[in-house]
């Protein structure tokens, strides 16, 4: 028995069949991963790819929160120069934006942790999945209403987008808890090539 299984897994591995057999056990062991992770995290998305600059403390094209960045400098000053107004909207501080997790932002590649919690904060970094769409965001919130629901905006962005001033809970994945550089590039790739 235990040579005709020897036998059969040397057929499927080698050649073009090798290929194809990889290429599926390598997708049913991210979706075991994930599928453990999201148990142990409380969240049924255990680990995002940033894929836009909308967190970046980094200019993109010259431009950062909408505005000219000459002789910009990537250090928490800087930023605030430029986009601390975007903040004090809603009347946070430079002080606090310091205490706040994640406060360099978030690069594209970067693969974020993410943690189901039953309450969040101003400062968090969440994800959610916004009405009519099928991406989820990944923003800080910068506000929580009245009605206990939340408002996000992009640390890049100049300011809030329209699905951004009410998101429900249930909307919620969760909080970033830990971040993992690079990595996600090869999604990044995969996700620009085919043009979404």
């Amino acid at each position: 028995m235990l040579e005709k299984i020897k036998k059969y897994w040397k057929i499927a591995t080698e050649g073009w069949q090798g290929y194809i057999t990889y290429a599926i056990l390598g997708i049913l062991l991210a979706y075991v991963v994930n599928f453990i992770l999201g148990y142990f995290l409380s969240t049924d998305l255990p680990l995002v790819a940033v894929v836009s600059g909308s967190m970046s403390h980094k200019p993109e094209n010259n431009l950062i929160c909408g505005k000219y960045a000459l002789n910009y400098q990537n250090n928490i000053n800087d930023y605030w120069n430029y986009c601390g107004e975007t903040f004090i909207y809603f009347n946070i501080t430079k002080y606090e934006f310091m205490s706040f997790p994640f406060n360099n932002g978030l690069e594209v590649g970067d693969v974020a942790v993410i943690k189901g919690e039953k309450e969040y904060k101003v400062g968090d970094i969440i994800v959610y999945s916004p009405l009519n769409s099928k991406y989820p965001i990944i923003h800080r919130i910068v506000y929580i209403n009245q009605d206990g629901t939340y408002q996000t905006k992009g640390d890049h962005n100049s300011g809030q987008l329209s699905y951004e001033k009410r998101i429900e809970k249930n909307q919620i994945h969760g909080k970033v808890i830990f971040v993992i550089p690079y990595i996600g590039w090869i999604k990044v790739l995969f996700v620009r090539l085919i043009g979404l």
